[in-house]
């Protein structure tokens, strides 16, 4: 009966995380606002924003010594959508340039 009671115990609790939120998925700010690659996919072909190659071009002209390493397409503060390019300089330090995702604007770079 003892082992039941616990089995039991043990249920309820796990039972109550599955219901609740997760305490990581609490401060996740920046991953909230991403938009999966799916999303910005359609966005792209719909021609709601410029796709991402069109994005990592813009970079590269302005920044031709940095070397890609990711792109993604993101809410900006104001809910206007904006590429964030990471380039990695050749002394390994990484840069991460804004792009507005609808004119192509290079918006600011950090890390450089």
């Amino acid at each position: 009966m003892r082992k039941l009671n616990t089995i039991f115990a043990l249920i309820v609790l796990l039972s109550s995380f599955a219901y609740s939120q997760p305490a990581f998925a609490q401060g996740r700010t920046v991953f909230a606002q991403r938009l999966t690659g799916d999303q910005a996919r359609n966005a792209c072909k719909s021609g709601d924003v410029l796709c991402a190659k069109e994005a990592l071009r813009i970079v590269k002209k302005r920044y031709p010594d940095l070397r890609h390493s990711n792109t993604y397409l993101k809410n900006g503060p104001s809910g206007n959508p904006q590429y964030v390019v990471k380039m990695i300089s050749a002394d390994g330090r990484m840069v991460e340039v804004s792009v507005d995702a609808r004119s192509g604007r290079i918006l600011g770079s950090r890390g450089n």
